[in-house]
């Protein structure tokens, strides 16, 4: 709100000289006296009078608003202005949820210009008449205000009251608007503990360190999971009485697998007794019972590696260069020796690791022979048909006809070599496999057979087989890929020069580990304080919790975190927190190394590693 009082210049008269005067009149000169301002000119060879306004007057010469100083005589035109702030603002948050009242003043008085003796230079002042009152806030003014702005919902009638009654000057919160409520997505409630669980059973004073291992298991007929249904949000509005549409509530795909069931209440219920599991990815989630193939002794050259789409639990050991591939998880009593266990669920092994590779989850779904084979060779397939169609437009236009068949022979002789190895390969893995073939496993050995041998190649190959072999191939590791568990972890109670990676944690439940690679997209934890740690590389995107890293002997090692790192007793190592490096070369007691300690304590430059 803006309070203007404007008034015309008066010319130089008689009645307003006095003895005052500057100079005797030889320069020009400004008096203000009853509220007007008398502007009177220079004799002849004098310099003309200047004037400005002092906050919060503003002076127009002109219909010029002036800024500081400028010089006037009898010619111009001078009005002035008070510039006022409203008696009270309307805010709104940038959200437009809410909406604010600032009260500044309840009241407007008049303001009158204050009398100034004559001055060549003159700075013109106002002052409020606290006797004379030009406007008054009313709580109807605040109404108006609101409704010219479009604020009609919620409208705090007593907070606007009470601020007129009592003025704070600070933001009121007059009108709030409702927030959405966002939708509820559906989601999967399991009845079941995703991951191997380790108890520890006394009898007769004596803990069992054997059999400590619970692997879930549920009987027929048991509800192992149940669905419940996405709920729709609720709309809210903002302080205009805009619509807020609520976060829409997403959908779970949950899908039975082969032995169970779901019925009407989105209930999943078992068809037999087994390990519950759950895979998938996304927004799409399989409940299943897990079949399970054991031996009984050792994996060796008599058992051959085992391939299987299930869990996979030995009772031996796993000797020299054998491999498992477990569609599921893996349990071995024994130890490992020089060869890879991989798994799409969770590993466990009671024994030593020396020389192993053991990949869990996501890394057991990579390192699988199946999928990685099948989707090269997919890919490889694609390439060749690709190079199969440009050759036969480019010998079309020469007038040569060729068969098809004699062109994929061609290019697989020449540029796709690798094909051929690939689908040796894949028809190895198939030979090791433990359960029952599908009709699709079945034709695509068929298929790989054919590409064996030229002459295979040249009487049974076309563009359409081709093209079947390419789905057969994607459907294939698109399988492999969907028995990826969402909970996994590897639990080991030593290993030595082995590589262990998993898509969750890695537990080590005894002795340590020595010269190994070990990463874990969780955290990374060593059950016993005297578990030991060294010359090896450990990184977890969560968390390293450690008992003696390191030794005398320089074995040091490399522990690298997102979050934290504690140590129990550490010898010497590289620490990385974060972005924070710390090459430790003094002994070290309980230590918790996080980005905060580490930014205090690290040296700004540390060695590498």
């Amino acid at each position: 709100m803006q309070n203007s009082q404007n008034k015309p210049v008066e010319t130089a008269i008689s009645s307003v000289w006095d003895d005052d005067i500057p100079d005797g009149g030889k320069h020009g000169w400004v008096k203000i006296k009853d509220n007007r301002i008398h502007v009177f000119p220079p004799r002849q060879g004098g310099r003309p009078a200047s004037i400005r306004g002092a906050a919060p007057v503003s002076l127009i010469v002109n219909k010029n608003i002036i800024a500081g100083t400028a010089p006037i005589d009898e010619e111009d035109i001078v009005t002035w202005e008070l510039q006022h702030e409203p008696l009270f603002e309307i805010k709104v948050s940038p959200d437009q949820m809410e909406a604010y009242l600032i009260l500044h003043e309840k009241v407007r008085y008049e303001w009158n210009l204050v009398d100034t003796p004559a001055s060549t230079q003159l700075t013109v002042q106002a002052a409020p008449n606290r006797e004379r009152i030009i406007e008054t806030l009313e709580f109807t003014h605040i109404m108006d205000a609101l409704e010219s702005r479009h604020i009609i919902k919620n409208i705090d009638k007593a907070a606007i009251l009470q601020e007129l009654d009592l003025p704070s000057g600070k933001p009121v919160v007059v009108a709030r608007g409702q927030a959405s409520i966002p939708g509820t997505d559906a989601r999967l409630e399991l009845f079941f503990p995703e991951q191997i669980e380790s108890v520890f059973h006394e009898a007769g004073g004596v803990i069992d360190h054997r059999s400590y291992r619970r692997i879930p298991s549920v009987h027929e007929g048991e509800v192992i999971a149940t669905k419940h249904a996405p709920v729709t949000g609720l709309p809210g509005y903002d302080v205009f009485g805009n619509e807020l549409s609520p976060r829409p509530a997403h959908d779970l795909e949950v899908t039975p697998g082969e032995f169970t069931e779901m019925n009407a209440a989105g209930e999943i219920v078992a068809l037999r007794p087994g390990r519950p599991r759950m895979t998938g990815r996304g927004n799409r989630r399989q409940v299943d019972i897990s079949s399970a193939f054991v031996v009984n002794g050792d994996v060796d050259l008599r058992t051959g590696n085992i391939v299987f789409a299930g869990d996979v639990i030995v009772h031996g050991n796993v000797t020299d260069h054998m491999i498992i591939e477990s569609l599921g998880n893996v349990y071995i009593h024994g130890n490992v020796y020089n060869s890879t266990i991989t798994a799409t669920g969770s590993i466990s092994i009671q024994g030593t690791v020396i020389g192993g590779r053991v990949y869990s989850g996501y890394f057991g779904v990579m390192f699988n022979r199946m999928y990685a084979a099948s989707k090269q060779l997919s890919h490889e397939m694609r390439q060749l048909d690709m190079a199969a169609q440009v050759l036969a437009d480019e010998l079309r236009t020469r007038n040569q006809p060729i068969r098809y068949s004699q062109m994929v022979m061609l290019l697989i002789e020449r540029k796709f070599r690798t094909i051929p190895e690939l689908g040796r390969e894949l028809l190895q893995v198939f030979s090791s496999i433990q359960y029952i073939q599908t009709k699709d496993t079945e034709q695509l050995k068929l298929m790989l057979a054919d590409l064996m041998s030229s002459a295979s190649i040249l009487e049974k190959v076309d563009e359409q087989s081709i093209r079947s072999m390419r789905g057969y191939l994607d459907r294939l590791y698109a399988s492999v890929s969907s028995m990826q568990e969402i909970q996994v972890n590897i639990e080991l109670s030593r290993c030595q020069s082995s590589e262990i990676k998993s898509n969750g944690d890695i537990i080590v439940t005894r002795e340590g580990v020595l010269q190994s690679n070990l990463y874990s997209a969780g955290s990374i934890a060593f059950i016993k304080e005297q578990s030991v740690c060294r010359g090896s590389r450990l990184e977890a995107e969560e968390r390293i919790i450690a008992g003696i890293v390191g030794s005398d002997a320089n074995a040091r090692c490399v522990l690298q975190a997102k979050q934290h790192v504690y140590i129990k007793k550490l010898y010497n190592g590289y620490i990385i927190v974060d972005q924070h490096r710390w090459n430790v070369i003094d002994m070290m007691h309980d230590q918790l190394f996080d980005a905060e300690y580490m930014q205090i304590h690290a040296p700004i430059h540390s060695s590498t590693v």
